[in-house]
């Protein structure tokens, strides 16, 4: 009786000690994060689009969205300039413009007395002309997802990879250091894939610059982007978007434009 009385003691003393201890991790003060591209699609069009947030906060888990700054896109061989309109929901967006190979575009961005720029134009790609699937043995259920595209001939092409069906959303980077001008492929590998699940692979080109911005992204992320690269603040990973007003505070994030084809495939 005495040995249970002392048992029960020690459980209340251990369950009295139960505090939550918060570390003062030293937090820096928030910046914008930033997330903007234009994209030539496969029918001609043009989507453009900048969603803007603040990092946080370690403890703070709601994200913080800018939904008053003033966004604008500058063609710079003419000067025309294109209004974004906030959509209530930190993103900014037009239907004006139709982005054209060897122009540079200005993505511009006053936010709490802060000017942000970057230059960029478009980086062509091409198209997928074959995607293959196989089942994994031995690993569970897992299917890998191969998709083959025709690499130009020359060096310096770089590529931005999607996959995305209802469950699931994986990115993927590449370059033509191993397959100038010839087929090239990306993988994706996919746990618990349902026969007749729909989904669509999507190849972005890119430049170098933004080739190594993913790539840092994904090396952070730790397993091959899953999730996407804006899922979270990033990190410190400097982008090509420049504090004009204090250079000191740059913000997170990348501006690009890319042209984009897609491939609508149905598992087996």
């Amino acid at each position: 009786m005495k040995k249970l009385i002392i048992l029960c003691c020690l459980i209340l003393s251990l369950q009295s000690c139960q505090d939550v201890i918060e570390l003062d991790l030293n937090n820096a003060a928030p910046r914008l994060v930033i997330d903007a591209f234009i994209e030539l699609n496969e029918d001609g069009t043009t989507t453009t689009f900048v969603k803007l947030t603040r990092s946080a906060p370690f403890y703070q888990e709601e994200t913080t969205f800018v939904t008053d700054a003033r966004v604008r896109i500058i063609q710079q061989d003419n000067g025309t300039v294109y209004d974004l309109t906030n959509n209530n929901n930190a993103t900014y967006t037009t239907d004006l413009l139709n982005v054209q190979e060897d122009v540079e575009y200005t993505l511009e961005i006053i936010d709490n007395g802060f000017t942000y720029t970057a230059t960029e134009e478009l980086a062509t790609t091409v198209p997928f002309v074959e995607v293959v699937q196989q089942e994994i043995s031995g690993l569970g259920e897992l299917t890998r997802i191969t998709a083959f595209y025709d690499d130009p001939s020359g060096m310096g092409d770089f590529y931005l990879f999607s996959y995305r069906d209802t469950n699931e959303f994986q990115t993927d980077i590449g370059d033509d250091v191993f397959f100038e001008g010839n087929r090239a492929l990306t993988v994706f590998f996919i746990d618990d894939l349902e026969p007749l699940t729909s989904s669509v692979i999507t190849i972005k080109g890119i430049d170098q610059n933004c080739h190594q911005f993913y790539e840092t992204l994904l090396q952070q992320a730790g397993e091959g982007g899953a999730g996407g690269p804006f899922s979270t603040p990033p990190a410190t990973v400097r982008g090509n978007v420049v504090n004009t007003t204090d250079t000191d505070r740059f913000p997170f994030g990348y501006f690009r434009i890319s042209q984009v084809f897609e491939f609508n495939y149905t598992s087996q």
